[in-house]
């Protein structure tokens, strides 16, 4: 199985380019995701939870965008599909791969494995502090409903004041309490700068 997963790291290394959801996104959500594992004191299968990380954006990749219809996910469960088969990877642990890539984002319902909460947790946190903000501030006019820094701002502020309420575990409740400290810290000194934001 190593060879499958060091193939698959090989290819969204060089596809997943992307300042948002790319190889550098994926690596982080995997850390996270052992180290809740690691805080938690839970058993999980090592290759499954990384090739959970690797795969769980690939649908919104450059290469795959345009396939599968408009869901990213419904596109990543695809592809992953896809390169899970064509790599002998084992069909029990291909299906948990699976259903944690498709319950991945927040607000969905929760995967069947420890595995899929410890990605969803994950994929949460990395919205969450400097990082997540880094990552809202650029999308700016890459996605539609982020078109200026006010919209940016709007939605950063949403992803603080929803995602630590979705989080499953203990161990990423006490990350994201700290995270939001750090945003709160942001935004008290960005409204500061921009009379309440009116000036942004």
């Amino acid at each position: 199985m190593r060879v499958i997963v060091e193939e698959i790291e090989s290819l969204v290394s060089r596809a997943g380019g992307h300042p948002i959801w790319g190889y550098a996104h994926c690596l982080r959500v995997h850390a996270l995701a052992e180290k809740l594992a690691r805080e938690e004191r839970l058993d999980y299968d090592p290759e499954i939870l990384r090739l959970s990380a690797l795969l769980h954006d690939i649908g919104l990749y450059r290469a795959y965008s345009l396939r599968e219809g408009a869901d990213h996910v419904r596109r990543s469960v695809a592809v992953a599909t896809r390169l899970l088969r064509d790599g002998d990877f084992p069909p029990q642990a291909t299906r948990i791969v699976l259903d944690a890539i498709e319950h991945h984002p927040p607000g969905a319902s929760p995967g069947r494995s420890t595995e899929a909460a410890l990605l969803k947790d994950a994929v949460a946190l990395d919205y969450l502090g400097p990082i997540g903000l880094s990552r809202v501030f650029g999308m700016v006019g890459i996605e539609d409903d982020v078109p200026n820094l006010a919209a940016a701002t709007r939605h950063a502020m949403s992803l603080r004041r929803t995602l630590p309420g979705l989080l499953h575990f203990g161990a990423s409740r006490s990350l994201a309490h700290e995270r939001v400290l750090e945003m709160d810290r942001f935004f008290e000194s960005l409204e500061n700068a921009t009379t309440n934001l009116k000036l942004l």
